[in-house]
């Protein structure tokens, strides 16, 4: 993972949700067997739930959908179970384009259904393909039911396919075997209170919440930080970062930081911005977190928490904390894979709070740091306000330990160069917002 070396600051459970449709309705289906779909069912307006943790219970079986490997790794999902646990369990994400994915909690891989087994709905997927996308479909009764993209038909847990009413994507109108209730899992209560927010809606940078860090040279970083116009801009709604090849005090690419410290800093909570990146091998874009102590302890002792971190691929992020005994190459570190290219918009969050850390990409938890884990290594250094960065980076260490590239500069092979003198390469950001739990 990336070697930060001295950062300047100058620089179930139970399930508490009710079911949409409500209770009686669903008593109601449950005594007859459903009717064959004839028409496709009237549509209301209930939003998918991106973001949280849900269970589907089918309306033919009044069952909870389940993902359970131990049914066989590519066998189909069931509508069989009379709980929701883990296996029970989907983490609703936004996909993009309107469709969304679903992940099941226990074992952190996708719903998908593969037009090559004719649409049968499993959850072994690893990353979010076309196969693993959705449409949530909202009906008027609260129930809902899922078009899958590959099929471009409705999920059914057709109670004639088998007693457990395994799940194909195959039936292109939608009555009951179609139709599913949801809650969401821990209760549907938001108590995140939003904070701050820098939305990026004027023409220049805020003062009172950003410093541009021009003095920053660290990692064998090959760029010089200004506070020019050429490298922090704001405009049309977004903050724009860029780097450019120009030689600048004895570096060969210039780019821009932004540090929101002794402005804007923040204790547990949660902490989430909307980005979209350039890809070229070399480019080190990152959103992240250091302890405001850092100039009397020194890092890193003062605690890092890297939320996003990209060296140039299109297909992953990273993520990783850095503290006293688990620091530069730290073990406390992971690669997440977004449903699309990271040169589209994403939301990329922390949350952290005395007991863990969680890292989350459009709304689906990637991965939790417990504090007994960080301890296992090092004192836990997060119980203390945090200040946000957010920059563009070329070159360096950690894009070396990937690309391995060392000429023409160290980290950025001879095509991230011409990429960039062809166009100057940014790193948007459309917000940042801050939430605490209330």
């Amino acid at each position: 993972m990336a070697t930060r070396a001295v950062k300047a600051l100058g620089m179930l459970a139970a399930v508490l949700g009710l079911t949409a449709c409500g209770g009686d309705t669903a008593a109601s289906r449950d005594a007859a067997p459903p009717a064959p779909v004839v028409a496709e069912r009237e549509q209301s307006a209930t939003a998918a739930p991106v973001g949280q943790t849900v269970w589907l219970k089918a309306c033919a079986t009044q069952k909870y959908v389940s993902a359970d490997r131990n049914l066989g790794t590519t066998a189909p999902l069931v509508a069989s179970r009379d709980s929701a646990q883990g296996w029970e369990q989907f983490q609703v994400a936004d996909a993009g384009n309107d469709f969304i994915s679903l992940r099941v909690v226990e074992t952190g891989l996708y719903v998908s259904a593969d037009p090559n087994a004719g649409g049968q709905v499993t959850g072994f997927r690893t990353a979010v393909g076309d196969w693993e996308r959705f449409t949530w479909v909202p009906f008027a009764d609260g129930s809902v039911g899922l078009r899958a993209k590959s099929t471009g038909q409705y999920v059914s847990a057709d109670v004639n396919q088998g007693a457990s009413a395994p799940l194909y994507a195959n039936r292109a109108t939608a009555g009951c075997w179609e139709a599913f209730s949801f809650g969401i899992v821990g209760g549907g209560e938001d108590r995140w209170v939003q904070i701050w927010a820098d939305e990026f809606d004027g023409d220049s940078v805020n003062a009172a919440n950003w410093t541009p860090n021009t003095t920053v040279h660290v990692n064998s970083e090959q760029q010089q930080y200004t506070a020019s116009g050429d490298n922090i801009s704001v405009s049309n709604g977004t903050l724009k970062l860029t780097a450019r090849l120009q030689w600048n005090n004895g570096y060969p690419f210039t780019s821009g930081r932004l540090e929101s410290a002794g402005k804007r800093e923040f204790g547990h909570g949660r902490i989430e911005a909307r980005i979209k990146m350039p890809v070229g091998a070399g480019l080190w874009p990152a959103f992240w977190l250091l302890g405001n102590d850092i100039n009397t302890v020194g890092w890193p002792a003062c605690g890092e928490l890297d939320i996003m971190e990209n060296v140039g691929y299109g297909d992953w992020t990273s993520g990783a904390l850095h503290g006293p005994g688990y620091s530069g190459n730290t073990p406390i570190n992971g690669r997440f894979y977004p449903a699309s290219s990271v040169s589209n918009w994403h939301v990329y969050r922390t949350e952290y709070s005395s007991s863990d850390i969680k890292w989350f990409i459009d709304g689906a938890l990637v991965k939790t740091t417990t504090r007994a884990e960080v301890q296992r290594y090092g004192a836990w250094v997060y119980d203390k306000p945090l200040f946000i960065i957010l920059n563009l980076a070329v070159g360096g260490g950690y894009p070396f330990g990937v690309n391995g590239a060392s000429t023409p500069y160290y980290g950025v092979p001879q095509s991230t160069v011409d990429l960039v003198r062809n166009a100057p390469q940014t790193l948007e950001v459309d917000w940042v917002r801050a939430y605490q739990w209330r």
